[in-house]
């Protein structure tokens, strides 16, 4: 049986899509999978795919400590493929190679904009060096790379210019359509459930949303019920004084703690609208989010910002409506225009499953790193 590692720096263990996708993918294949870890602390396996995990926090030079446990922890599972997460455990691996002299293939996951997720979160000459390096890091993992699956053709082209003949796949955020039962919207009451689920923060729409809860408990008559299902973690402490700041409105409002990929599309299936509208940061514009197609399988209506990436799966799917993030009167007037045609919404609804039906799903996904891998093997 051939072994195949996950390496990552920044994603938990239990990670969407490395545990529930890619490696539940990998053992149904015939792989033995391990997942390695500097996110969480411990050692288990979990159906059937091995899990370790440390961390190194406030110790002096983390990076080399890290260096070396992936390193050790390689050469004890000794794979034939690694699977790397972010940049730095493509280094990391690529060590390991060439420290036994063994053929082992590396496979660069890429699904974040390096480095500038990072880099936002710097200022002044700290923020520049930090793309500098960013970079430099990117580069030399793409390189060091067997392979490249990309998330989204968006960021196909910077890997081109890293390393133009580089083969690659595109390997999406496409849902398992097996967790996501068809839950069309109850349009018979007069209460409008909206609905969020994800990583929590003012950067990915938290005070869009609380505004426009406020603003339609003020607009709509108060025959009309509202009711906002809030779910996930929140990106910071202080951002949960929104919890107060959502139960002072006159609305119903549900906040529920993140639960496994699993089970956490039962917390929206009373939902009728599901909301993505995220603030412009560099970053969103060019991103597409994985919510767009986890809400899609679901069977739910979509606001959602007007990015092109999210523009041309619009195109396809009719999900919902696209609204302009800094403008406060776009979102609010066509969130009145669907709650006051309630077929528009069970329509998109209808489309959006659909389209993950036939297009957006993980099977999609699935075969292309079935052959992928397969070519891989036979290159030996």
């Amino acid at each position: 049986m051939k072994k195949v590692a996950i390496l990552t720096t920044g994603h938990p263990p239990l990670d969407d899509r490395i545990f529930y996708k890619i490696s539940h993918s990998l053992i149904k294949f015939g792989y033995h999978v391990k997942i390695i870890c500097t996110t969480q602390q411990g050692e288990w396996t979990q159906d059937n795919i091995e899990i370790k995990g440390i961390l190194f926090n406030n110790l002096k030079n983390p990076l080399i400590k890290k260096l070396q446990f992936f390193v050790n922890e390689l050469k004890l599972f000794h794979p034939e493929i690694v699977i790397c997460s972010e940049p730095l455990p493509v280094i990391f691996s690529y060590v390991y190679k060439i420290t036994i002299k063994y053929k082992v293939k590396i496979i660069y996951d890429i699904t974040e904009w390096y480095p500038e997720n990072i880099a936002n979160k710097k200022y002044g000459l700290i923020k520049y060096l930090t793309i500098l390096f960013g970079h430099i890091i990117n580069f030399l993992a793409t390189n060091f790379s067997s392979y490249l699956f990309i998330g989204e053709e968006w960021k196909l082209k910077r890997y081109r210019l890293y390393s133009p003949k580089k083969n690659f796949s595109i390997i999406s955020y496409y849902p398992v359509l097996e967790y996501y039962n068809f839950s069309p919207p109850n349009l018979l009451t007069n209460e409008i459930i909206f609905g969020y689920a994800g990583v929590i923060s003012v950067s990915r729409g938290l005070e869009i949303f609380y505004r426009l809860m406020k603003t339609l408990r003020n607009r709509l008559p108060l025959s009309q019920k509202i009711t906002f299902v809030l779910a996930g973690r929140f990106e910071t402490e202080e951002e949960k004084e929104y919890l107060e700041k959502f139960n002072s409105i006159n609305i119903n409002f549900e906040y529920h703690q993140w639960t496994d990929y699993k089970s956490f599309s039962k917390i929206l299936e009373n939902v009728h609208i599901c909301l993505d509208i995220r603030p412009r940061n560099g970053i969103y514009e060019r991103s597409l989010p994985i919510k767009i197609f986890d809400y899609m399988a679901l069977g739910k209506c979509i606001i959602a910002s007007n990015y092109e990436p999210i523009k041309i799966i619009f195109d396809i799917a009719r999900f919902g409506v696209l609204v302009d993030p800094e403008n406060f009167y776009d979102i609010v007037e066509n969130t009145i225009n669907l709650i006051s045609h309630p077929h528009k919404i069970q329509e998109a609804g209808i489309n959006g499953r659909k389209a993950v039906e036939k297009i957006f799903n993980w099977n999609v996904c699935e075969q292309e790193i079935k052959k992928v891998l397969e070519t891989l093997n036979d290159s030996e």
